[in-house]
């Protein structure tokens, strides 16, 4: 990769490098405790991160997916400080990989709007006459 930095998929949580990344991206989710933190590594099809030579994390990115057909890139996100150097293309380009090596046909992302220009560039495209959706309700059991 650089001599400044390395790209590697990891199984080991480090929650507070976590925090900084996700507090970084502005995804930080104050109900989230260390616990969560390592079950999203854990859980994650796959869970990569960019390190500087201190082995200190400064990117991450991830894989949801069911390991058949479907997968989605979740969470990716550099410290500001190290922006601008190829990290974030690096650490989509070794997710991509991944989904290539798993045979996962269909990959998914939901950009947002500045960065959709940077995901282009990787072939994402958006997918006309399909809306992104989140559930924002209380209880999914109070609306059937």
């Amino acid at each position: 990769m650089s001599d400044e930095y390395s790209i590697d998929v990891v199984n080991e949580c480090k929650p507070d490098e976590m925090r900084t990344l996700f507090e970084s991206g502005d995804w930080w989710e104050p109900a989230w405790d260390d616990s969560i933190l390592c079950e999203i590594v854990h859980r994650s099809f796959a869970f990569v991160v960019a390190t500087d030579s201190k082995n200190r994390w400064i990117g991450m990115g991830r894989i949801i997916s069911d390991g058949v057909s479907d997968a989605y890139l979740q969470d990716i996100v550099v410290l500001p400080e190290w922006r601008g150097k190829g990290i974030g293309t690096a650490l989509v380009k070794k997710l991509m990989l991944i989904c290539t090596h798993a045979n996962l046909g269909w990959i998914g992302i939901i950009a947002e709007p500045e960065t959709e220009f940077f995901y282009r560039r990787f072939g994402f495209a958006k997918m006309n006459g399909y809306t992104p959706m989140r559930y924002e309700g209380s209880s999914p059991l109070n609306r059937l």
